[in-house]
C-alpha cells in the first residue's frame, strides 16, 4: 500500500502505468489521491513557480515580475485541523470514490478515519523540476492537436493494459470508470464542496479574498445573482397574487411585475384581461379553457360529435388529432368513419387515458370560415380521475 502511494505521488496519474497497474480500489486511496492533490496544487505549484521565478525576480525592462496585478503564490502546508484542508481532501475522495465506483459510508470519511488513514501516506519531498516558463503572452503555443503519439508508445500503453488486466487483483470492473457531469443544485453530489474547497484554497494562496459558498455557487453557474434574489422575489410575488386570488380581492387588484435586479428595475401593470375568441353570442373560450368529454369502449365517433353538440351547444365541423384528421366530412369516405369507435380510430396505447383533440366548429353565415375552439380532452374511459389535467 505504501509504495502504491509512494507512486502516485510520481504525477502520472491518472494515465500511464500508475493508473492501470495501481488503480483505486477503495476508499483509503480515494482519500490518499485526495491528499496528493492538495500537495500538488496548492504547495508543490506554488513552490515551482517560486522557484522558476523568485520575489526578486526582474523583466528585461528592469521592472520586478512579482508587481501588481501579478500576486506571487503562498505555498500551503496541509493541516488536517484546518477545516478547509479537510474539506478538500473529503470532497475530492468522494468524486474519486464515484467515478471508480467504490463504495464508502459517512464514517468513512470522518474527520477520524481521514486522520488515521492520512497519517499512513508518505508525500514525497518536493523536487525543483528545471523547465522554462514562457512568459511572453504574444508567444504563439504550440498546438497540442499536432502533437502525435508515436507508435512505440501505442504498442508499450497496450503491453501495460494487457498486464494489468492479466493480474489477479485486476479486472476490468476495476479498471472501468463512471464520468461524472458537474450538477451545482445538487448539494448531495459534492461536487459544489469541491469547487469551494478548491476555489477557496486557490485564492487563499494569492491572498485573494475568499469567496463564501454562495458566491461561488453564482459563478460556478455562470448566471446573474438569482439564486437569494431573483428566485426568492419571484416567490414572495407569486405568493402575494395567490392571496389575492384566495380572498378574492378582485380581478382589479392583480398585478403583472417585470424586474432584473441587475440594473435594478422593478415595474408592476395591471393585468389585462385574458383574450376571448367568441363562437357564438353566449359560447367562448380562452387559452385557459378545456373542454371534456369521456367515452368508454364502444364510443363511437358520431357519439362523439353529439356529445360535444349536447354540452357545449355546438355543431362540430372536423376532428384532428395531431396531425391525423379523424372526421372531415368533405373527404371521401369520411361519413363512414361515423360508425366507427374512437378507440379504433385513434389507436391508443394500453396505458393512454385520454388525448387531446382539436375540433372546429361550424360558421353562423354560409361561406364564413369554419370557428376554431378550444382543445377537447377526450377520455377513453370514465373513472374518477377524469376531470384532473
Amino acid at each position: 500500500s505504501c509504495s502504491c502511494l509512494e507512486s502516485l505521488g510520481g504525477g502520472k496519474f491518472p494515465g500511464g502505468e500508475v493508473a492501470l497497474s495501481h488503480g483505486l480500489a477503495n476508499g483509503e486511496h480515494c482519500i490518499a489521491m485526495a491528499r496528493l492533490k492538495f500537495d500538488k496544487y496548492f504547495k508543490r505549484k506554488a513552490l515551482q513557480l517560486l522557484h522558476s521565478f523568485p520575489l526578486d525576480t526582474r523583466l528585461k525592462d528592469g521592472s520586478l515580475f512579482w508587481q501588481s496585478p501579478k500576486r506571487p503564490p503562498s505555498p500551503i502546508e496541509f493541516d488536517l485541523n484546518d477545516t478547509l484542508h479537510f474539506n478538500f481532501v473529503v470532497s475530492a475522495a468522494r468524486l474519486y470514490a464515484e467515478i471508480y465506483n467504490i463504495t464508502y459510508s459517512e464514517k468513512d470519511l470522518s474527520l477520524e478515519s481521514v486522520s488515521r488513514m492520512l497519517s499512513e501516506i508518505t508525500i514525497p519531498e518536493y523536487q525543483p523540476a528545471e523547465k522554462r516558463i514562457e512568459t511572453d503572452e504574444n508567444v504563439k503555443k504550440p498546438d497540442q492537436m499536432k502533437l502525435s503519439v508515436s507508435s512505440e508508445e501505442e504498442r508499450e500503453a497496450i503491453a501495460q493494459l494487457e498486464e494489468a488486466i492479466s493480474v489477479d487483483h485486476v479486472t476490468p470492473e476495476w479498471l472501468r470508470m463512471t464520468p461524472l457531469v458537474f450538477e451545482k443544485d445538487d448539494d448531495a453530489n459534492g461536487h459544489m464542496d469541491f469547487v469551494a474547497a478548491a476555489s477557496s484554497l486557490r485564492a487563499r494562496m494569492y491572498a485573494i479574498e475568499v469567496a463564501d459558498r454562495l458566491k461561488t455557487k453564482r459563478i460556478a453557474g455562470k448566471i446573474i445573482p438569482a439564486i437569494a434574489t431573483a428566485t426568492a422575489a419571484v416567490a414572495g410575488l407569486v405568493s402575494l397574487e395567490l392571496v389575492k386570488i384566495a380572498g378574492r380581492f378582485g380581478f382589479e387588484s392583480l398585478n403583472n411585475c417585470f424586474f432584473n435586479l441587475a440594473i435594478p428595475v422593478v415595474l408592476l401593470t395591471e393585468a389585462a384581461p385574458v383574450k376571448k375568441t367568441q363562437i357564438r353570442d353566449d359560447i367562448s373560450f380562452s387559452i385557459w379553457d378545456r373542454w371534456v368529454v369521456c367515452g368508454h369502449q364502444d364510443f363511437t365517433l358520431s357519439e362523439f360529435i353529439n356529445a360535444v353538440r349536447e354540452q357545449y351547444g355546438i355543431e362540430p365541423t372536423m376532428v384532428v388529432h395531431g396531425v391525423k384528421m379523424l372526421y372531415v366530412p368533405v373527404m371521401p369516405g369520411h361519413n363512414k368513419r361515423l360508425k366507427l369507435t374512437m378507440q379504433k380510430l385513434i389507436k391508443p396505447s394500453a396505458e393512454r387515458r385520454y388525448v387531446d383533440l382539436t375540433v372546429s366548429f361550424a360558421p353562423e353565415s354560409d361561406g364564413d370560415e369554419d370557428l376554431p375552439g378550444p382543445p377537447v380532452r377526450y377520455y377513453f374511459r370514465p373513472d374518477e380521475d377524469t376531470y384532473i389535467a
